[in-house]
């Protein structure tokens, strides 16, 4: 299984042309073709469906598809591990935060590493835990820096530790049930919350039952702090957030925080990384920044 296969596979994925991947890797047509026939006598099992309407992956296709992800990652890790330990302070980190890291801890994080090591290239991508868990999971980043619920993370991922962090109940000024004083009296409102695709409205479960209640029956999931935020202040909903955010964003946003009795269980600000991957050099020195930075006083 040949590096310059995957690329052609991978790149037919991702267009789902072989135009396209033709196109991103500089190649014909017929050479892509010829790439990824090799490919599937090599894997025993056909990849691609081909038609007048385009490609198409098949079953081996579909589940060869995030190994293969993985595998070109692997790869990079290797010759950047290899490049580091022989030129030293080089190399490449991608790295996904939360939005409230990006706003607190990461500026810090960054300017002692940027001072340690100015000429590795770092790649930033703001997101929730589920988009930063499948890219772990093919390799497309490096390790994430985001909020967990304690004791929901998959075997296959491992947690770093940093400190805990509350979580606070939002609604936009002007809200009915802006004076309410219990969880409960605010549970059948609709709510905005991080969420997997996958588990819907079960993925926030571990929030509530603590404290005695289901998840809210009526719930709009999003990937993005913002799109929440955005929601919360300009209709009546009720949102979860991560207690900086509070400071940081409610008055913006037009949204205040509802004093509500009850205690939520903290989450943990942690760095997360494949458990099975080795980290690069430069993206252990990046891990020992980000700890420095969240035993800051002002963190």
């Amino acid at each position: 299984m040949k590096p310059n296969q995957l690329l052609a596979f991978v790149a037919v994925v991702e267009h789902l042309s072989i135009r396209g991947a033709a196109r991103t890797l500089g190649l014909s047509q017929p050479a892509v073709t010829k790439i990824v026939r090799e490919l599937e006598r090599e894997v025993g099992a056909p990849l691609v469906e081909r038609s007048v309407k385009g490609v198409s992956l098949t079953p081996y296709g579909e589940a060869f598809a995030p190994r293969a992800r993985l595998l070109l990652a692997d790869m990079r890790r290797a010759r950047d591990e290899i490049a580091q330990i022989r030129d030293g302070a080089t190399g490449k980190v991608a790295v996904a935060v939360s939005t409230s890291v990006a706003l607190t801890i990461l500026p810090a994080a960054f300017k002692a590493y940027h001072a340690r090591l100015p000429a590795v290239d770092v790649h930033f991508s703001e997101a929730v835990l589920p988009w930063m868990l499948a890219r772990l999971r093919d390799g497309q980043i490096d390790l994430a820096v985001a909020h967990v619920i304690p004791g929901t993370l998959d075997a296959a991922f491992e947690a770093i530790d940093l400190f805990p962090v509350q979580l606070a109940v939002g609604v936009r000024d002007g809200h009915p049930l802006g004076g309410a004083t219990s969880l409960r009296e605010l549970h059948s409102a609709e709510w905005v919350l991080p969420g997997d695709g996958e588990l819907g409205r079960e993925a926030v479960a571990p929030l509530f039952s603590p404290i005695g209640l289901t998840a809210p029956a009526r719930v709009i999931l999003g990937d993005s702090v913002t799109v929440a935020l955005g929601l919360v202040g300009h209709m009546d909903l009720v949102g979860l957030f991560v207690e900086p955010l509070v400071g940081l964003a409610f008055r913006h946003h037009g949204i205040r925080r509802v004093a509500i009795r009850e205690q939520l269980p903290p989450l943990h600000v942690c760095v997360v990384k494949l458990r099975s991957h080795r980290l690069t050099p430069a993206a252990r020195h990046f891990v020992e920044c980000v700890q420095l930075a969240a035993r800051a006083p002002q963190a």
